[in-house]
């Protein structure tokens, strides 16, 4: 909701985290949940996985220590893996639905609820390809959103239907 873009917008000026924005995001994450477990009348988070986010003294990112911290306090406030519980952020089961797929070598043959082209090895012109627009038209909004409107138009989600995008499939 609300609540949580705004705890994540405050973070936007942040610098030199790990994977640029990502590192606001989980952190944002670790904050709500410790938020919700202090109205439980539990401890609470004390950011201690922050840390991490930032580079060592050597200015090098250390992602796993970060990892490991935060699957640590998401189980401890948020409950074991596959269920996890918040009133604030929904936390889906990766081992029943693909929420954020990152495409890279399977492409996008893999289903899932999200396709997302992240990564150091993305394509834009194969995200485009993909995506069925012309880098020229990515400059104006209106026609990047008309032009989602009108495929999302072609097509309902219905789970084992194909998608929006050809050989996508709806989970």
């Amino acid at each position: 909701g609300v609540f949580f873009l705004d705890h994540l917008l405050d973070k936007v000026a942040w610098m030199q985290t790990i994977e640029k924005d990502q590192g606001a995001f989980d952190e944002t994450v670790l904050e709500v949940v410790g938020l919700e477990a202090r109205e439980r009348g539990e401890e609470g988070y004390d950011s201690e996985c922050a840390k991490h986010v930032f580079p060592n003294a050597r200015g090098n990112h250390e992602v796993a220590l970060y990892a490991l911290c935060w699957w640590r306090v998401s189980e401890r406030w948020g409950g074991p893996f596959g269920a996890r519980g918040s009133t604030v952020i929904h936390f889906a089961d990766p081992r029943l639905a693909d929420v954020n797929h990152v495409v890279g070598a399977r492409g996008l043959a893999e289903p899932a609820i999200l396709h997302h082209f992240a990564g150091r090895s993305k394509d834009w012109n194969e995200m485009l390809e993909q995506f069925g627009m012309s880098r020229r038209a990515t400059a104006d909004c209106r026609q990047v959103y008309d032009h989602v409107d009108a495929m999302a138009a072609q097509h309902s989600c219905v789970p084992g239907a194909e998608a929006v995008w050809p050989g996508v499939r709806c989970m």
